[in-house]
């Protein structure tokens, strides 16, 4: 292991751990003899937690036609399941929050992250895939190593962001050259450290060569194809221009359905907005850097996927 890697990896155990709420309440979603009531008992001992479920239950994001008043009857519509990955989703953010700068905008990563969020479930509610809920989740959590890289050594990674705008590489290439690693082996490090699943863990670690994971090559290539829509579409910033190439054989085992793929791309684009909103809206808006994160042209899709 590099010894720049090394240092990353020593200092993934000063980041923050998810709140000790968020794990109790990934358990109890996991126990079948837990009740609503239970669920919402736990969640109401954070106040934070609190508010931040009932306020977006109550978003655009869901769209009920009346207004959700209790955690539990929140727990009883959305689902265990739903909750905790909406917990944990939200969590994450507040985690992993950093200040603006001229050569890195980690809210245009975020909100990168959330249109490959929108991207993964979507695709995996085309596929009928059992988990489209952790397929979000993962989505969201695709490129969380470039913000451990980015807090653990800022310097470093201005440098790996200059080499690729430099020689017109992509990112990933970048960060190997300065940190011997890419920030998916940095986010699949970083979901060891939090335990959390091990599907879900190389859903993010693998993101970028699905055909290297274990156990998760359908979910790791369901969140590749997410990413690469999310930079066609131009939504978000993942800190490169290029859209990633799309690794076509995993496309092709997916049997996505091709006639699908318009409707689908309009429902992402549609859902992003108040996906954003519910997830990103306590951010802080700082001025982005120029060209990223904003959105300009038609969508500059990879051929296999038209």
């Amino acid at each position: 292991m590099p010894d720049t890697l090394k240092a990353i990896v020593q200092q993934l155990q000063s980041l923050p751990l998810i709140p000790s709420v968020i794990v109790k309440v990934t358990e109890q979603a996991s126990n079948p003899r837990t009740s609503a009531l239970d669920l919402a008992r736990t969640i109401l001992t954070d106040q934070a937690l609190t508010a931040r479920l009932l306020r977006v239950v109550n978003s655009p994001l869901y769209g009920f036609p009346r207004r959700i008043a209790t955690v539990t009857e929140a727990v009883t519509i959305l689902g265990f399941n739903a909750v905790r990955n909406l917990l944990l989703s939200s969590s994450v953010v507040d985690l992993l929050a950093a200040e603006e700068t001229p050569e890195f905008s980690p809210r245009a990563l975020w909100e990168h992250a959330v249109g490959t969020a929108v991207g993964a479930s979507r695709i995996a509610a085309y596929l009928r895939h059992e988990a489209q809920e952790e397929l979000f989740v993962a989505g969201l959590l695709h490129d969380v190593g470039k913000l451990v890289l980015f807090h653990c050594q800022p310097k470093d990674y201005g440098a790996a962001l200059q080499a690729a705008r430099a020689d017109d590489l992509p990112l990933r290439t970048g960060e190997q050259r300065v940190f011997g690693a890419g920030h998916d082996q940095v986010g699949r490090l970083l979901a060891e450290r939090w335990k959390l699943p091990v599907r879900l863990g190389e859903a993010v670690g693998y993101h970028h060569r699905p055909d290297l994971a274990q156990v998760a090559v359908r979910e790791a290539t369901m969140v590749h194809a997410a990413d690469v829509i999310a930079h066609a579409l131009q939504l978000g910033s993942g800190g490169e221009d290029a859209v990633p190439a799309l690794h076509q054989a995993c496309w092709d085992s997916l049997g996505f359905p091709v006639g699908s793929f318009p409707s689908m791309m309009t429902e992402i684009e549609d859902r992003f907005e108040d996906v954003r909103a519910a997830l990103l809206g306590g951010l802080n808006a700082q001025a982005r850097p120029p060209d990223h994160g904003q959105r300009s042209g038609a969508p500059r899709m990879p051929a296999g996927m038209r």
